[in-house]
Parts: C-alpha cells; sequence; structure tokens
C-alpha cells in the first residue's frame, strides 16, 4: 500500500453482478498477497471499498466485520481500519481448494454457495434441539480435526463434526442433504491432492480454532453468534476457492 496517504488500487474482482461480502473479502486477501496493502497499514474507507469494488457499502462493512471476528483487522475510534501487523500469515493457515468443475456432481464452490443460503439460519434449529451428548461428540470430532494423519483424515473430520451439527436439528430432511452433500464430495476425494499426506498443522489448528467457536456458541446456546459464525466459516471457505486462479 502507498505509504503517501494515496488509496491503493485494489485486487479486481472478476464478476457481473455486485461483490457479494464473500468477493469483497477475496479482494482484500489478493490485495494482501500482492503487496497492495501491507501489514499495519491503514485500509480505504468503506465508501472508497465500495466504489472500488462496485459493490454497497453494507457489503464492504460485512466484510471487514468478517476480517475483525478472524484477527486480519482492528478499528481505531476516530481513525479507521488498520491491517494487524501479521496480516500476511493469514495464507499459511488457510485451507487453499484448487476446485474444478465436475461432470455428475455439484463443484465444491456450488456446494459452499448453496449451504450458505441456509445453514447459518440452520443454528437456531440446533441451539433448540442439541442434547448435551450431542455436544459432547461434537467436541470429540474437533480433536479428531487436530490429530488427523492424513489429508483426507482431516476432511472427514471436518464433515463428521458438520453431520454432528446436522443430526442435532432432529430434521430429516436437513440430514438427508448433508448426507447428499458427503456423498458429493467424496466421490471427488474432496477436491484434494496427495490425500494420503498430512494436512499442513496450521491449516489444522485454525480449522479447529473456527469450528471449536461454533461448538462454544452451540454449548452456550447462542443462536445468533453460532448463526454469525458459521456464516462466516463458510463465507471465509467460499472466497478462497480458487482463490489464485
Amino acid at each position: 500500500m502507498n505509504t503517501n496517504g494515496a488509496t491503493p488500487q485494489l485486487a479486481s474482482i472478476s464478476t457481473n453482478e455486485r461483490a457479494t461480502p464473500s468477493l469483497v473479502y477475496r479482494s482484500l486477501l489478493r490485495s494482501i498477497r500482492d503487496g497492495l496493502m501491507v501489514p499495519g497499514a491503514k485500509l480505504p474507507n468503506e465508501r472508497e471499498l465500495a466504489l472500488q469494488l462496485n459493490t454497497s457499502r453494507t457489503a464492504v462493512r460485512s466484510a471487514l466485520a468478517m476480517m475483525e471476528r478472524q484477527g486480519l483487522v482492528h478499528r481505531r475510534v476516530g481513525s479507521g481500519t488498520f491491517l494487524t501487523d501479521d496480516a500476511q500469515n493469514v495464507f499459511d493457515r488457510m485451507d487453499q481448494t484448487s476446485a474444478t468443475p465436475h461432470d455428475g456432481v455439484p463443484s465444491f464452490a456450488e456446494i459452499v454457495e448453496g449451504r450458505l443460503l441456509f445453514e447459518p439460519a440452520m443454528m437456531h434449529l440446533v441451539v433448540n434441539r442439541v442434547q448435551e451428548a450431542e455436544i459432547a461428540e461434537m467436541r470429540r470430532v474437533l480433536d479428531e480435526i487436530v490429530s488427523a494423519p492424513t489429508w483426507e483424515d482431516f476432511k472427514e473430520s471436518i464433515y463428521a463434526l458438520h453431520r454432528a451439527m446436522f443430526a442435532a436439528t432432529k430434521n430429516k430432511f436437513l440430514v438427508q442433504i448433508m448426507s447428499s452433500i458427503l456423498d458429493d464430495r467424496r466421490a471427488v476425494l474432496f477436491d484434494g491432492h496427495d490425500t494420503d499426506k498430512p494436512a499442513p498443522d496450521p491449516v489444522k489448528q485454525q480449522t479447529h480454532k473456527d469450528l471449536k467457536a461454533i461448538v462454544d456458541a452451540i454449548a452456550d446456546r447462542n443462536a445468533k453468534r453460532a448463526e454469525e459464525l458459521v456464516s462466516d466459516h463458510l463465507m471465509r471457505i467460499l472466497a478462497t476457492i480458487n482463490i489464485w486462479q
């Protein structure tokens, strides 16, 4: 980012539609990676970001709030929004999926896009219906995410946790949807390469942290918090699919 106070030209968004919060987040990540915004630097204000990215200030505000919860930015009252000093380290913790379209099954991007339409709101059912034994099972699966010996085991553990959340709704239709999602992801080996090799520890630790926060919100019976965290989680996933392509 320029140090003379000029507004940087951010990484562009390739879409004919107005940018969603997920696409705004994607552009900001690319801008960090490309050196257009450096750790510790002040971000353009919401109005400037919205103009550059051809979107609404609401979408920008949502993306920045998500980044703040992730610890990528911090706000100083009266001064603006700044990247954290270690913002560049986010890429070591990201599960950066390279996924292509598939014949016969939905792509990973299509699946995540669809999940975003209903899964955050589903957390209200989970919080209202979950039993203590189910929360204990979620915490057991969380431990498996960190200890997963291979990349494929890592992915299986993540989906085992999501299956447990869907099962907690006590809604057979929703459980059926998750079963279908898992079948589709397994059919393409989770879009993985060298699936018998271990996932990087920083990726496993970050994934565990994100998902543990959701489980904690469920355990606290805080539906609003769980909804917010699930939305963040899925938007970050959607933003990082094929992020460098």
